[in-house]
């Protein structure tokens, strides 16, 4: 992914001045299509300025609202040091933010079955499960916190079929899998505050795979907790799945949600048209990626395993 175009010396200097920054700033590489980031240093502390592309202010402005209530929960995510929507140098809010410990887990090279990768995910479950139940409300008086709505399996059906990927008996067993274990396993009647962006990028890792940080937030909203376990695809799930039932019991319903979640995914992904610039090792960049992984992982999980090929 090319990097976004940089702030020019003027800006730097206009932000530095604005917020109190010693003026050397470093830029960090774009992990994103949103956010130029760059580290510096203010009263004596390492932290971030986040400055979106003018136009890219959604995921910022819902960041001031559900990184406050993350930290208030105790989960372990920047703390959020400056929101500024005067805009008075770009035209766009700009957040400065404590310096997160650790590397972005999606640089690492640690593959399926590394210990370090392992406990990363376990790491971000427990953390994930802290969120669910440390978050019962959060001041939103702008409404930057939206509905994260279950998988729709009747549409999932409608596109594959429309792409002629998949034949039309898998299709139809795939996508009836999806809703019968959603129908049978409904979520809990109050929706949980989600992350709603978890994957390797997004979780900052020390060297020996424990978590530093869980970082951006512009996606959070509310919602079914599962829905939180399925966004890093499914060689990770088994891993937040353990992390996260050590610290509540999600039981049986929930692993059977999870899986329609990663089904629904994994099936929708058929359809998925690879773009040039994409790493070919990423689960959801090739339209089969998702399946495979999701047949090699089921075993993990005795409920998945069951659902998969124990029903006719």
């Amino acid at each position: 992914m090319p990097d976004l175009p940089d702030l020019t010396p003027a800006e730097l200097t206009a932000f530095a001045q604005q917020f109190g920054l010693e003026p050397s700033l470093t830029r960090l590489p774009s992990v994103g299509i949103v956010n130029r980031v760059y580290r510096a240093r203010r009263a004596g502390q390492n932290v971030v300025l986040r400055v979106p592309m003018p136009g890219d202010e959604e995921d910022t402005l819902t960041e001031s609202v559900a990184v406050p209530a993350a930290v208030r929960a105790g989960v372990r995510t920047p703390e959020l040091l400056v929101f500024d929507d005067s805009r008075a140098v770009l035209d766009a809010p700009v957040t400065v933010y404590a310096f997160a410990a650790g590397r972005s887990l999606d640089g690492l090279d640690w593959g399926y079955g590394d210990p370090r990768l392992s406990r990363a995910w376990r790491e971000a479950g427990r953390a994930l499960a802290y969120l669910h139940a440390g978050v019962q409300e959060v001041p939103d008086p702008h409404g930057r916190l939206e509905v994260i709505r279950p998988p729709d399996p009747a549409r999932t059906r409608q596109r594959v079929l429309e792409a002629g990927r998949l034949s039309v008996t898998e299709t139809i067993w795939a996508t009836d899998l999806t809703a019968r274990l959603l129908s049978e396993n409904p979520p809990p009647a109050r929706p949980a505050f989600l992350h709603n962006d978890l994957h390797a990028g997004n979780l900052m890792v020390l060297p020996d795979g424990s978590l530093g940080a869980l970082i951006d937030w512009g996606d959070a909203g509310w919602g079914d907790p599962v829905l939180d376990l399925s966004y890093s695809g499914p060689l990770a799930a088994p891993d937040l799945l353990a992390g996260y039932e050590e610290v509540t019991v999600l039981g049986v319903g929930g692993r059977l949600r999870l899986l329609a979640c990663l089904l629904d995914n994994a099936t929708r992904y058929l359809t998925r048209q690879p773009e040039a610039h994409e790493d070919s090792e990423l689960w959801y960049t090739r339209p089969a990626t998702a399946l495979m992984q999701l047949l090699r992982v089921s075993p993990r999980v005795p409920e998945w395993q069951e659902a998969l090929v124990g029903r006719r």
